[in-house]
């Protein structure tokens, strides 16, 4: 496993290496500090750490020339809550399905040991834009009783399908969609040379995992999120859990380079 070779881990095996990238597919700079039960994790730089250890895969470990037979590919779920040091980048839970596929005649499928684990960190707020993405800055409140909504899934889309962005929402209720790379124009399928592209915007919540703030809360909210690294949410897992009806969505126009505001609301079904 070349892609691992440093002294330090001549005597063990490698379970996966993760790779952090941004919304703009951009190895991530910032430093990633990863909870999981039993993980053990080193950092190669340019975004990327190795996991040397988790729950279950003891054996597996020590075992440098050849891999046990148990478990099974892809059998065991380790949740890693993943946190960014920098207020610019939002935290996140991963599912990591381990052990990854370890035959070097598969090393270019997804799920080889050889191939890097990509896990997409997006922006909050706070995080800066650059180039001619188009953004979207959303605030989400429950209707009926007006709290902000902490870990709503918004989700946007242009109406031909070609282009999507999410977020997750912060503990003040807010999110920044990015369109990371929408084109001023463009041929082929859905081709148009207007200056803006309609889309949709639509927000899922799933009350078990939401969390509900009184506008007097909210800055007792955000300080106890600035400090929560465990039981974060992972919005792949929302997404899978609640797919979109963009059909049913808020209606607007996206651009490169332009920046929206939108207030939206969640009812509960």
């Amino acid at each position: 496993m070349t892609m691992m070779l440093n002294p330090d881990l001549l005597d063990r095996r490698a379970l996966a290496l993760l790779a952090f990238v941004d919304a703009y597919g951009r190895p991530l700079q910032a430093s990633v500090q990863i909870e999981g039960e039993g993980v053990k994790m080193v950092a190669k730089g340019n975004g990327q750490y190795a996991v040397l250890a988790a729950k279950g895969l003891e054996t597996h470990t020590a075992a440098f020339l050849a891999p046990p037979g148990a478990p099974a590919l892809r059998s065991l779920h380790i949740q890693l809550d993943c946190t960014p040091l920098t207020r610019t980048l939002a935290p996140r839970r991963f599912d990591l399905r381990l052990p990854r596929d370890p035959d070097p005649t598969h090393r270019e499928q997804p799920n080889s040991l050889f191939q890097p684990v990509p896990i997409e960190i997006l922006p909050t707020a706070a995080g800066p834009v650059t180039g001619s993405a188009a953004v979207l800055r959303v605030s989400v409140t429950r209707s009926g009783d007006g709290k902000t909504i902490e870990g709503a899934l918004v989700r946007a889309q242009t109406d031909n399908g070609l282009f999507a962005a999410h977020a997750l929402t912060d503990a003040r209720g807010e999110a920044c969609l990015l369109f990371a790379a929408l084109p001023l124009s463009f041929a082929g399928a859905g081709a148009t040379v207007d200056p803006d592209t309609p889309a949709r915007v639509t927000v899922d919540v799933d009350p078990a995992v939401a969390r509900f703030h009184a506008p007097a809360d909210i800055p007792a909210a955000v300080t106890e999120a600035a400090g929560r690294t465990t039981g974060l949410i992972d919005p792949d897992a929302l997404a899978a859990a609640l797919p979109a009806n963009f059909p049913s969505g808020t209606a607007l126009r996206v651009a490169a380079g332009r920046q929206l505001s939108l207030a939206l609301t969640w009812t509960a079904p």
